[in-house]
C-alpha cells in the first residue's frame, strides 16, 4: 500500500536567524524526491527536523495523514544518512550490515569490493567506501522513507552510478528524499524538486525557479542544458 510523508510548519531559528519558516514537502512510496538549496540554507537542518535528531521550536510531520510523535517512531519509519557516518566506530562493517536486517550477500553482488570490508572498523575504511556502503545500507533498509543528505559525496563515477541504479530500483517500495550539490544527477534521478530558500521550500515546475531561487546563475542554467 502507498504511504505519503507530509510535513510542514517546522519552525528554526539560532538567536535572531531564523533558518526555518515555511516549511512545506511531501513524499510518496514510489517517488524520489529532490531538495536543493544553497550552502547554509537549512537542508541538513530540514532532514534532522523531521527525522528527529534536531529538536526545532514547531513542527507537523504526517505519514498517511497521521501525526508523527517523537523520534523513536520517526526512526523507526524514516532511515537518515546525515552528512557524517552513522556506524558506531566500534562496530565492524559486517555488523553494521546484518544490524539492519540486510543479509551482506545482496550488497556484496552489487559492489564486490565490501567483501573485503565486512571484518574492517568504520575508522579504516576510506570516506567515500563508508559514504558508498551507508548509502546502501539504508537504501536496502526496511524504512518506508529514506533521507539521503549529500549521498554522491566522495564516491568515484562509477560508484555514483551504481547509487542512481539503487534509487531507481528501491523507490519502488521506499519514498526517497535527496539533497546533493551534484545538481545534475539529482535531477536525473528525482521525480520532483524543492528548491529551499530563505527558510521557505518551493515545489521546482521548471528550471527557471533555480535562478529566482538563487540556487544557479544564468550561466549555470545556460550551461547544463
Amino acid at each position: 500500500m502507498k504511504q505519503i510523508l507530509e510535513f510542514d510548519s517546522i519552525t528554526l531559528a539560532f538567536g535572531f536567524n531564523s533558518v526555518l519558516s515555511s516549511v512545506s514537502m511531501s513524499c510518496e512510496t514510489g517517488e524520489v524526491v529532490g531538495l536543493l538549496g544553497r550552502n547554509g540554507s537549512g537542508k541538513s537542518c530540514l532532514m534532522k527536523a523531521v527525522f528527529g535528531s534536531l529538536p526545532v521550536e514547531f513542527k507537523s510531520v504526517r505519514v498517511n495523514k497521521k501525526p508523527l510523535f517523537g523520534s523513536y517512531l520517526n526512526k523507526k519509519i524514516i532511515g537518515y544518512l546525515p552528512q557524517d557516518s552513522f556506524i558506531p566506530r566500534y562496530v565492524t562493517i559486517g555488523e553494521a550490515i546484518e544490524n539492519f536486517n540486510i543479509a551482506p550477500e545482496k550488497i556484496i553482488e552489487l559492489a564486490p569490493v565490501v567483501k573485503d570490508w565486512l571484518n574492517l572498523k568504520p575508522g579504516e575504511c576510506s570516506g567515500g567506501s563508508l559514504r558508498l556502503l551507508e548509502t546502501m545500507i539504508l537504501l536496502f533498509s526496511e524504512k518506508s522513507f529514506c533521507f539521503l543528505d549529500e549521498p554522491f559525496s566522495g564516491l568515484m563515477p562509477l560508484h555514483v552510478e551504481l547509487v542512481k541504479g539503487i534509487i531507481q530500483s528501491e523507490k519502488r517500495r521506499m519514498g526517497i528524499i535527496i539533497s546533493d550539490h551534484l545538481y545534475q544527477h539529482v535531477k536525473s534521478v528525482t521525480d520532483k524538486i524543492y528548491v529551499l530558500s530563505n527558510g521557505q521550500t518551493y515545489l521546482m515546475k521548471n528550471e527557471e525557479h533555480l535562478v529566482k531561487y538563487g540556487y544557479l546563475n544564468k550561466f549555470d542554467l545556460s550551461g547544463s542544458t
